[in-house]
């Protein structure tokens, strides 16, 4: 079982003084602290690759200013810090993220799923949404299963990823690009369960993101059917170039590096109306 103690590392601190409360989960034989923050409706934001890093809590205030109560489990890495390939090599040998496996559900959706269910205990008949980004896209995929959830976000799933072609453009088999770290089998109940009970997935990635092809966004917008949406984003005169990352984090750190008028401000902007609209 994981657990962290937030007052023992002052990173957190900084997360008290930003208005966020904290709390311990427990379900699923795991324990992952989750911080808290908002009045509105409840929104489940799951952080990426990089961790719970400033730019993922950045996008976070920007959902509580959108009028929204944002819940940010912590589920790796350190506080407030970037540690993108030093989580990935924990990540992808850890039995709780299913080693990054495609094809496979991890075990901490499990607990994610006992994180939601908690959210509409709380507040009886809570609509409840959902966001997944890099890492954790693919997430939400399963998170529509609770009954609670109906609205859900997939930002630029990103596993598996195929490290040579995310450098180099080169690819060993074009097979990866659809797959998910999402069992078929928890794909398709969704889907069904999306048409059944007229939940929405959104889904949305940069065009050129190559740790996100365009194929597996299409898989998952097919298996959802009317249910889904999907949108691509691309900068003015953006080019390919070898050895060097493709944008990605489109809600967070390339928000960051960019200033208004940019591509992210209509991400973000989609993603705040999506959720106005069906929570």
């Amino acid at each position: 079982m994981q657990t962290r103690d937030p007052a023992a590392d002052p990173a957190l601190a900084a997360m008290a003084a930003r208005g966020y409360t904290a709390r311990p989960f427990e379900a699923a034989g795991l324990r992952h602290t989750v911080f808290s923050r908002g009045q509105g409706r409840p929104v489940l934001l799951m952080h990426e690759l990089p961790g719970m890093d400033g730019p993922n809590v950045a996008f976070a205030d920007r959902l509580v200013a959108a009028g929204f109560a944002v819940h940010l489990p912590w589920l790796f890495g350190p506080a407030l810090r970037s540690a993108t390939l030093g989580n990935y090599r924990k990540l992808c040998v850890s039995q709780e993220f299913g080693r990054l496996q495609a094809g496979v559900t991890a075990p901490v959706v499990d607990w994610l799923r006992a994180l939601a269910a908690d959210l509409v205990a709380a507040r009886p008949g809570q609509r409840v949404g959902a966001i997944g980004m890099c890492l954790t896209g693919s997430f939400v995929i399963p998170l529509i299963l609770e009954p609670g959830v109906v609205a859900a976000v997939a930002s630029q799933p990103a596993m598996p990823v195929d490290g040579r072609y995310l450098a180099l453009g080169w690819e060993r088999d074009a097979a990866w690009r659809t797959q998910l770290n999402v069992a078929d089998a928890d794909l398709a109940a969704a889907a069904d369960v999306a048409r059944r009970d007229g939940k929405h997935l959104l889904l949305q990635h940069f065009s050129a993101d190559r740790a996100c092809p365009r194929e597996r966004l299409q898989r998952v917008a097919e298996a959802f059917g009317a249910q889904a949406e999907v949108h691509a984003y691309q900068r003015p005169g953006e080019r390919w170039r070898l050895l060097r990352f493709s944008p990605h984090a489109l809600l967070t750190h390339e928000y960051e590096r960019h200033g208004d008028g940019d591509v992210t401000r209509q991400a973000l902007a989609r993603v705040i109306a999506f959720l106005d609209r069906h929570l």
